[in-house]
């Protein structure tokens, strides 16, 4: 549904674009060539980076693939009138949300706000505004732009060429449903060089079209949110003039921020360069791999432990779970199924995973504490090395193609940060008559499902190397329902708040 056009006159903003029509104007001195015009970036390649964009955007936007840390510091107050107002306190430098990206505009370099015709230069340069909408959702909106009230505009990015010469602009959709994180646009707006504001729009050129509104001063709970009114100047933007509460904001939340970039550096196109780094990495890991790795050690001395292979090891441990443990686990997590989700390797962003059609629960740990002993003690790990408890059913036909645990360097991902899993732990919950197997692809061998056992493998040395002979996959189930729990050890503590266990759902009451 997303639709990109030219539309509009503008209505102004984008300040900074310059124009090649204007360049060719400039009287030069007689016996001196013309000043060359301004290098600008390709329309067409413009435009795809600006879809793209878009694209990024509105995948951020979806509470169910991203949720930020700020997403519930200010809500819309009732008796503000739909304002957003302060949910807790705010000190000054914090991010209280996000404006959305409900519109992007592009202009470009050949633009001429004043000639509403929509056609080309000469020199084949957009002459209109090039916008991106999504029309199955917002219908008309987002065909010209509308009103500079809901408008937040990038100067030109020099810093990257395909947008070179040209300028974005956002708009918000007043009559769109609200997201936690992304409500900018509902701030009442301060009068310009007023001392009533507290907050400040301020956009993130580097993670171009994102635009954080950020405390400008402390700000008790229940207090109305004003946003600066001149924060938007795009003559101040270009001066490089950034408040001391924007550099507040850059450095509390530069993970974040950085997280965010490497999802809208997506929608560019890599370079040569890019590309020359990318095989020089794989120069290096390829030297590296005749490097010695190392793997994390794990209890051998538990009770049923035995090889299944050997380099790669393959570890099963008979009797893990009993079967009343098995029954309890199933029987807490069964009214609490959901479709699988996974992080996507290229976007970032969390959502169905293709690969798998087995349904899950997250079990939080202080729902099965003897479950939780026995896991630190077998892989002899603390217990906030281990990734959220999954528990995973795979109905008639349902199957998990072939893939590995591990990442090859740091990743972040599951409330890890620049970390890596290092073992895999599954374990048994049902027996199964047919199908269900678990098969190690590289290897040629399979595990059969028996109710009670785990199997553990190490999906990546302790250098962060992954292990690509781990590869497995579960075979489709048959008419018995295969149930699993899965986890995982990484490399580093859980320290992303956003997956603490306390913030899990509760289950039950019943503790295992």
């Amino acid at each position: 549904g997303f639709v990109g056009g030219g539309g509009g006159d503008g209505g102004g903003g984008g300040g900074g674009a310059s124009s090649s029509a204007s360049a060719k104007s400039k009287k030069s001195t007689p016996g001196t060539p013309p000043p060359p015009p301004p290098i600008a970036a390709d329309d067409e390649v413009a435009e795809q980076v600006a879809r793209q964009l878009f694209g990024v955007c509105s995948h951020l936007q979806n509470p169910e693939l991203y949720t930020p840390s700020w997403a519930h510091t200010s809500v819309p107050g009732d008796a503000a009138g739909g304002i957003l107002v302060a949910n807790t306190d705010i000190a000054r430098g914090d991010i209280v949300t996000f404006y959305p990206v409900h519109s992007l505009g592009l202009r470009g370099s050949g633009n001429n706000s004043s000639n509403k015709k929509k056609k080309k230069t000469k020199k084949g340069r957009r002459r209109s505004d090039y916008l991106i909408y999504d029309s199955a959702r917002d219908g008309v909106f987002g065909s010209k732009r509308r009103t500079a009230k809901y408008c937040i505009d990038f100067p030109a990015l020099t810093d990257r060429k395909e947008l070179r010469g040209q300028s974005l602009f956002l708009d918000a959709n007043s009559e769109r449903e609200l997201v936690p994180g992304w409500m900018g646009h509902i701030c009442e707006q301060g009068a310009k060089d007023s001392n009533n504001s507290n907050c400040a729009a301020i956009p993130l050129q580097g993670v171009a079209p994102l635009c954080m509104v950020v405390a400008t001063r402390d700000i008790a709970q229940g207090e109305t949110l004003v946003r600066d009114g001149t924060s938007n100047e795009g003559a101040a933007i270009l001066r490089g003039r950034v408040t001391e509460s924007g550099n507040i904001a850059l450095t509390k939340y530069a993970s974040e921020i950085a997280e965010l970039a490497s999802y809208t550096n997506m929608a560019y196109p890599k370079d040569d360069n890019e590309e020359d780094d990318e095989r020089s990495s794989r120069n290096n890991a390829e030297a590296a791999e005749e490097t010695v790795q190392t793997f994390k050690k794990i209890n051998l001395q538990y009770p049923g432990i035995q090889a299944f292979h050997r380099d790669p090891d393959i570890i099963c441990v008979d009797h893990f779970l009993t079967e009343e443990e098995c029954d309890r686990i199933i029987a807490k997590c069964k009214p609490n199924m959901a479709n699988c989700v996974t992080k996507d390797p290229m976007t970032g962003v969390v959502g169905p995973d293709p690969r798998r059609t087995s349904t899950e629960a997250m079990l939080p740990q202080a729902e099965a504490p003897a479950l939780v002993s026995k896991l630190v003690k077998l892989l002899d790990c603390r217990e906030d090395e281990l990734e959220i408890l999954q528990v995973l059913r795979y109905e008639e036909g349902q199957e998990f193609k072939a893939h590995t645990d591990g990442f090859d360097g740091p990743t972040t991902a599951a409330g890890f940060e620049n970390s890596g899993r290092l073992v895999t732990l599954f374990a048994y919950l049902s027996n199964v008559r047919t199908g269900g197997h678990t098969e190690f692809t590289e290897l040629g061998f399979s595990v059969a499902p028996k109710k009670g056992s785990a199997v553990i493998h190490f999906p990546a040395s302790e250098q962060l190397q992954e292990d690509k002979r781990t590869a497995h996959r579960s075979t489709p189930a048959g008419v018995d329902e295969k149930w699993i729990l899965a986890t995982w050890v990484w490399q580093h503590s859980r320290t992303d708040t956003r997956y603490a266990e306390e913030r899990l759902q509760k289950l039950s009451e019943e503790i295992i």
